[in-house]
C-alpha cells in the first residue's frame, strides 16, 4: 500500500482547481465534504499535507516507514 491508496482509503479525494487557488490540485476529507485545501502542485504534495495535518509530523513519518516496506513486500507478490 502506498501513500495514495492509503489517503484514498481514509477518504480523501483529490480535486482539480483553478491557477487562482494557488495550485491545480486540492483534497477534500469524505468527513467535511463542503472543506477543501487547495494550492497545491502535485498530487504528492497533497497527499503528504492530508497525512501531515492528520497525524503531525512525526506520526506521518512513522506512517511514511511503515508505508514502504508493505509497498515493497506488495511489490514482490506481484
Amino acid at each position: 500500500m502506498n501513500l495514495e491508496q492509503f489517503a484514498k482509503s481514509a477518504g480523501v479525494t483529490l480535486v482539480v482547481c483553478d491557477k487562482d487557488w494557488g495550485g491545480k490540485v486540492a483534497y477534500k476529507m469524505k468527513d467535511s465534504p463542503n472543506c477543501m485545501v487547495a494550492g497545491f502542485r502535485t498530487e504528492q504534495a497533497a497527499y503528504k499535507h492530508w497525512l501531515k495535518s492528520t497525524f503531525g509530523e512525526h506520526a506521518a513519518k512513522a506512517v511514511t516507514k511503515l508505508l514502504k516496506p508493505a509497498r515493497r513486500m506488495y511489490e514482490k507478490e506481484n
